[in-house]
């Protein structure tokens, strides 16, 4: 150990020596708590001594010699390099003396052992003649008996002696032993010099030994704030950054320092490690009262421990200097102590009325053992841990009430809500449950949120007969209470299986109950009952603006509870399906971040999922590519149960769009539950797997799983172009199989179901139906599904329009208007990130004329460049008035103006870069 801040007290030891060349004998005893440095600082001094020509006789006394009658004696004349008449004699006298320990012990004042005092004292006053003798005694307080005689009797005879006396004696509580105090510290000659820990100032110092000034000053208030100041703590906490940290300029805890504390609490005395053992259970409720009942001590005890504590660096006022140190004092108790003190200490707190969760975390600990008291204790604390999102604790807590639990029906509450809690973290973990509620749940003791709740968790682990049982139970419920909330809410669930799991609804409902569930009013408020019962009615009626505003006052005033699932999910699809992915983009941001806040892995999936699917209809690849990630790293795939059919047909869909069709096929072999075809999830699985196929040219794979999709539809009841198109899927593969007739038959089949209105549905429909008739049409047909795809928001649709129009120009001759159509297909599907839609139009590359084109658009105001990029498409001067919003005669005004800056004779001369104005 370094030596830090002690020159004071070398110095004050050199006098003292000189003093004693003099024939003045001194004592000095150096006390202060454990570990601050009082064997280095008497080792260090006496170094320096016996380098100048002093006689250093030295012992080191332990616990075990206290048994060792003479042992420091011994040690001490063994010490230095005596003259073999000396060490003879002495040996003599010492061995002698402890073979007759017990008699002396008996009677102090036997001749003999006078004698052997004597004898040894003339060895040390013949030694001094020549130079100073010194003797150190290091941990004095541990001397045995007979030594501890020799040494006072020494002290007694060094009024004109040559001999210098220094001991080190650790403090304890309640200060130095009582026989140092009174046997030792009264001799006129002793001194008394007692060491506390370093400085902020000295640790620094302490760590420009083994680092650059620059960083020992960075660090050294952490270090002397962890260590306490106790030189011990620093130089373990100095091993551990060496080792650990590398360049870091932070501090590292490791396991010097673990070992440092648990070393220096177990050389105090029994009272200080038992107090910090307590301290450490407690933790910061560890007030002087409740610590002092805790270990069965008076309360001045306690704190007077605690003062000693702090003095030796471990503690500062109630707590622990640094979290690690309470760590390495709990790891220092075996599993039974540890067990004991915890179960103890919940007695406590729950005695003195304590918060819940402080009781809950030593009953956690304590585990077994636990009075019946405890179960409502730790109840309490997972509902108020669950508030701040706290779920690993909540769950510890709910898994010991079970265990504690004597009632059956309040075990299947319990069991019920750990359900909950855990689908929160980890989805799998709650099949565990589902069986034993289910057996409950036929006893007709689980009530009917609860059973609700199963419903659901059977269906996300793909359990379709359990669940199908688990409504009609639910249906059974609803109709025996005939209460209207409960007939209210049976028919949400009913509508809300209706969009998402159709299969069911249609096996396992009871449909006399219909008319009782439409009778039911909802109560006041409850919006996110109604958003799950939203899509339903969407995708089976005509679209209104009041079901879209409804969806968005259900996201804007639902907080994330796993009780509205479905309302969010629901609302999401309402406004996707809706064409309103813009709308839904920021509202499912929102819940995205909550999400992140509130610590759940599963609310993170399921929002991520939902998240890339508005993207890929905003034609954002690369956002949509983002989340569809996230949602299958922050869940193992075994917890996303079938719901991973809507993240994996996400990133299917973007790597096939974006071309990376290795990696597609990758995906495509990742298992899937069986049942998620059974889902609404299942197609899209299906569609993303179909567009695969049919970007890879297996235009007979795709046919099948569009039309796959569209026999399920149509057996549910919802085959609208707004879920899935498969009608436009099928037609595309059937066009690549050549065969547009039936393509163009296929798509002008009529729908079952409303969406027909639908601006992305029918600027898609119009696109393919353009690629199947006359070549002289198919430019216009496809100037219009442009115009429905960009007012529908879909950029990636819209790029496949603006590559089949680049294509149509192209086959029939009108190269200039091809050119400029594939500047903007170009770009659009650059910023979608999908590369062969690039490749298609790429030998048309509109770099080339980028610079003059820019100069031109220069030349320009906004408006002009406006009318001019319609122009440029082919718009006449009526489309353009209507599209902006301006007269007829204003137009022509501005393509005036505009001939006239560009020297152009009229709208077919316009660069092509003002075709990518309109896009913006």
């Amino acid at each position: 150990m370094t030596l830090i801040e002690r020159d004071h007290e070398i110095t004050d030891l050199d006098d003292l020596l000189r003093d004693c060349i003099h024939g003045k004998g001194r004592v000095m005893v150096i006390t202060g708590p454990t570990g601050v440095g009082k064997t280095e600082l008497a080792y260090t001094f006496s170094q320096r001594a016996a380098a100048a020509g002093v006689t250093w006789l030295s012992a080191t006394c332990s616990r075990t010699d206290r048994n060792l009658p003479l042992g420091m004696a011994s040690q001490s004349f063994h010490s230095a390099a005596l003259p073999i008449e000396h060490a003879s004699e002495a040996a003599r006298l010492i061995e002698e003396a402890a073979f007759s320990a017990k008699a002396i012990g008996e009677s102090p004042h036997n001749p003999d052992w006078l004698h052997t005092i004597q004898g040894l004292w003339s060895i040390v006053l013949e030694l001094s003649t020549s130079s100073p003798v010194l003797i150190t005694v290091d941990d004095v307080e541990y001397s045995d008996a007979l030594s501890w005689q020799l040494l006072l009797n020494f002290v007694q005879r060094l009024n004109n002696a040559n001999v210098f006396v220094v001991v080190t004696a650790a403090e304890n509580p309640q200060g130095m032993d009582p026989l140092i105090e009174i046997d030792l510290m009264r001799h006129p000659h002793c001194q008394h010099m007692r060491l506390g820990t370093l400085s902020q100032e000295g640790v620094t110092r302490m760590l420009c030994k083994s680092m650059d000034q620059e960083t020992a000053e960075k660090l050294g208030p952490d270090f002397h704030a962890a260590g306490g100041g106790n030189p011990l703590l620093v130089e373990a906490l100095v091993e551990d950054y060496l080792h650990e940290s590398g360049e870091s300029n932070s501090l590292v805890i490791g396991d010097a320092f673990s070992r440092s504390v648990r070393a220096l609490l177990h050389r105090t005395d029994p009272t200080s490690l038992r107090t910090a053992r307590g301290l450490a259970v407690l933790g910061d409720l560890a007030f002087p009262n409740l610590l002092a009942e805790l270990l069965e001590l008076p309360q001045a005890t306690v704190q007077q421990t605690l003062n000693h504590l702090a003095a030796v660096g471990i503690v500062d006022g109630e707590s622990f200097c640094h979290p690690e140190t309470r760590s390495a004092v709990l790891d220092d108790l075996d599993a039974e102590q540890r067990k004991d003190m915890h179960r103890r200490a919940a007695q406590l707190l729950h005695t003195e009325g304590a918060a819940s969760t402080a009781v809950a975390e030593h009953l956690i600990h304590a585990a077994d053992g636990l009075e019946p008291w405890a179960m409502a204790e730790l109840r309490e604390a997972a509902d108020q841990t669950l508030l701040n999102d706290e779920h690993d604790f909540a769950i510890q807590c709910l898994r010991l009430a079970i265990d504690l639990c004597q009632d059956d029906a309040r075990r299947a509450a319990l069991r019920a809500s750990l359900a909950r809690t855990e689908w929160l973290v980890n989805p799998a973990a709650t099949a565990q449950h589902l069986d034993p509620l289910m057996a409950v749940a036929r006893e007709g003791r689980l009530g009917f949120e609860d059973v609700r709740m199963l419903l659901r968790f059977f269906l996300w682990h793909g359990r379709l007969d359990e669940a199908a049982e688990a409504l009609r139970r639910l249906n059974a419920m609803a109709a025996e209470s005939a209460e209207k909330e409960t007939l209210f809410r049976l028919g949400v669930t009913h509508q809300w299986l209706a969009s998402a799991f159709p299969p069911l609804l249609l096996d396992a409902a009871d449909t006399s109950m219909g008319a009782a569930m439409d009778a039911a009013k909802p109560a006041a408020g409850v919006w996110q009952l109604q958003g799950a019962a939203l899509l339903s009615g969407f995708l089976r009626t005509e679209e209104d603006e009041h079901k879209i505003s409804t969806a968005e006052r259900v996201l804007q005033s639902t907080t994330l509870d796993d009780a509205h699932l479905e309302a969010i999910e629901s609302s999401l699809f309402t406004l996707l399906y809706s064409d309103q992915a813009d709308r839904a983009a920021p509202l499912c941001d929102v819940l995205f971040e909550e999400a992140v806040q509130r610590r759940s892995p599963t609310w993170r999936a399921v929002l991520a999922g939902l998240r890339a699917h508005i993207a890929i209809r905003q034609g954002d690849l690369t956002i949509a590519h983002k989340y569809a990630s996230i949602a299958l790293d922050v869940l193992p795939s075994r917890s996303m149960g079938i719901h991973i059919g809507l993240p994996l047909a996400a990133l299917i869909r973007t790597n096939t769009e974006m071309g990376k069709f290795d990696v597609a096929t990758q995906l495509l072999r990742h298992p899937i539950p069986a049942a998620t075809y059974q889902s609404r999830f299942g197609l899209h699985y299906l569609q993303a797997r179909a567009a695969f196929h049919l970007a890879t040219g297996l235009s007979h794979a795709a046919l099948n799983d569009f039309l796959s999709c569209g026999r399920l539809m149509r057996s549910w009841n919802l085959d609208t172009p707004v879920l899935v198109p498969w009608r436009q899927g099928a037609a595309a593969a059937l066009m690549q199989m050549g065969q547009p007739n039936q393509a163009r038959t296929l798509l002008e089949e009529p729908y079952d179901l409303p969406g027909g209105d639908s601006l992305r549905a029918k600027g898609a429909t119009l696109r393919l139906l353009a690629a199947t008739g006359d070549l002289k049409k198919r430019p216009g047909l496809l100037r219009e599904a442009v115009d429905m795809l960009q007012s529908a928001g879909d950029r990636l649709e819209m790029a496949y329009a603006l590559v089949d129009l680049t294509h149509a120009f192209n086959e029939i001759g009108e190269l200039h208007k091809a050119r400029m159509i594939g500047y903007w297909a170009d770009r659009v599907a650059d910023e979608c990130q999908a590369e062969p839609l690039r490749w298609a139009v790429r030998q048309d590359d509109p770099a080339e004329q980028e610079t003059e084109d820019t100069e031109s658009m220069g030349l320009l105001s906004d408006a002009e460049q406006r009318v001019a990029s319609l122009a440029a498409l082919g718009y006449t001067n009526r489309e353009i008035s209507r599209k902006i919003y301006i007269t007829v005669s204003t137009v022509e005004q501005h393509l005036t103006r505009i001939y006239r800056k560009l020297n152009v004779r009229g709208r077919r001369d316009l660069p092509a870069q003002f075709s990518y104005v309109e896009l913006r």
